[in-house]
């Protein structure tokens, strides 16, 4: 049981603005709280700018937890108060060691059980998966991480660049099923269903289906704005 809102990237003010309002609706609240984890780049709330931008405009009350900087009470406090956690892109490995040695890791599993909103972009989409692919190995390599794995697929973001669609053969190799997502889509989990959700410029997830042969499937979603549908 849980709520996850992974994007493989897209800016909340432009393609990928639906996809931002619709965690904002899923939280269920009229002035959710919002927290905004920049762990993956190195906790320098710069890359979240327009995140933090866009929770406001939307009457949200939005801080930065920075996890590196605070204790392990106050990281736990921080998370277990929150409505909507967003965790930031940047290196996927960097992120991962971070929640574990802080204890993020249990705290943000914790607000999963409660049905606190989990979201986040590219790295920040790729930790709720079991293992995700980054490419912050050797300048600039692939490589697999461990995730919190509260889904379980191997994940990639970014999937229309060049570069991260080489996770198409890589993922042949993994006892895993792949998901990867183009910018401007996010994969959403609600209680145990799985739906994809699309923004202005239609982006578009695909799944590697480990008993398939990880035989690459396309979907793509529509916009999820309706109450009922929450």
């Amino acid at each position: 049981m849980g709520k996850i809102v992974g994007l493989g990237g897209g800016d909340c003010f432009n393609e990928a603005q639906n996809i931002y309002e619709y965690i904002i609706r899923l939280s269920g609240k009229k002035n959710p709280k919002v927290i905004i984890l920049p762990t993956a780049h190195s906790d320098e709330p710069d890359c979240c700018i327009e995140e933090a931008a866009f929770f406001k405009t939307k009457d949200c009350e939005t801080s930065y937890l920075r996890i590196t900087k605070c204790s392990k009470e106050e990281t736990k406090t921080a998370i277990d108060g929150a409505d909507i956690i967003y965790l930031s892109g940047g290196n996927l490995e960097i992120l991962m060691n971070a929640l574990k040695e802080s204890g993020a890791d249990i705290a943000l599993k914790d607000a999963f059980e409660r049905g606190a909103v989990l979201c986040g972009s590219s790295s920040g989409m790729m930790c709720w998966f079991e293992e995700g692919y980054d490419d912050c190995g050797p300048e600039g390599s692939f490589m697999w991480i461990k995730c919190l794995g509260f889904l379980p697929y191997t994940a990639c973001p970014h999937f229309e660049g060049v570069s991260w669609s080489s996770f198409e053969n890589a993922v042949k190799g993994r006892a895993l099923s792949g998901m990867a997502l183009e910018n401007d889509c996010a994969l959403v989990y609600i209680d145990g269903d799985y739906s994809v959700m699309s923004g202005s410029e239609g982006g578009r997830a695909y799944v590697f289906d480990k008993d398939k042969g990880h035989k690459k499937e396309v979907f793509g979603g529509a916009p999820k704005l309706d109450d009922d549908e929450i």
